[in-house]
């Protein structure tokens, strides 16, 4: 079954917590962090699995980008600073977002790298279909980097690949401040993104 999944992730040290099992043992669900999760029984899933105060500004585009239609998974941060909350995405085993992610045949998700400039790096499983979201991205005038060499975001064991392949899209502050700073660059990239991705899931249907 494909799975895509946009998501932008740090690259920082060693996280403090293994899995997100470690994560909830040592803190409160609701003081520390929340966790959304809407299925809308939908083919496509949305995550932000380093959202809220732990990667600033993920959360808003994730939402954006599910709309009203898709499906969506939120880990959010809530106490600043929140960095000792990121669980790399090849350790993040929530059973909601697995669950979610895993019932959909396509899923986004969003998390921010630290590069300069208004771009994103594109990695995942699935080249083919990062070439589509790069193509679309660069054809609404926003600066896509695929494959993502820094981020690859290759491995069977995180989770936008996990029962399928997947896209990770890499995300600069400066990206994330430009599109939750402006409604018109907001509304330019997620018609681009959710674009490719529902082109991507016609042509599986013929």
């Amino acid at each position: 079954m494909l799975r895509l999944l946009l998501f932008c992730s740090l690259s920082f040290a060693a996280d403090r917590y293994a899995n997100v099992a470690a994560l909830r043992a040592d803190k409160k669900e609701g003081v520390d962090f929340r966790v959304e999760t809407l299925d809308r029984s939908s083919p496509v899933t949305v995550l932000a699995i380093h959202g809220g105060k732990i990667e600033d500004g993920t959360s808003p585009v994730a939402r954006r980008l599910a709309g009203e239609d898709w499906n969506l998974y939120l880990f959010e941060g809530l106490r600043s600073p929140a960095r000792d909350l990121h669980v790399t995405a090849s350790h993040f085993d929530d059973p909601a977002a697995v669950a979610l992610a895993s019932r959909s045949t396509f899923a986004v998700s969003v998390h921010e790298e630290r590069e300069a400039g208004v771009k994103a790096c594109i990695g995942g499983a699935d080249a083919a279909l990062g070439r589509r979201v790069a193509e679309a991205m660069r054809q609404a005038h926003f600066a896509a980097e695929q494959p993502c060499r820094r981020l690859r975001g290759r491995s069977p064991k995180n989770i936008v690949n996990r029962a399928g392949s997947g896209v990770q899209l890499e995300m600069t502050k400066d990206l994330l401040d430009l599109l939750n700073g402006s409604a018109g660059e907001m509304d330019r990239f997620v018609k681009a993104v959710r674009g490719a991705v529902q082109s991507a899931s016609t042509s599986t249907k013929r």
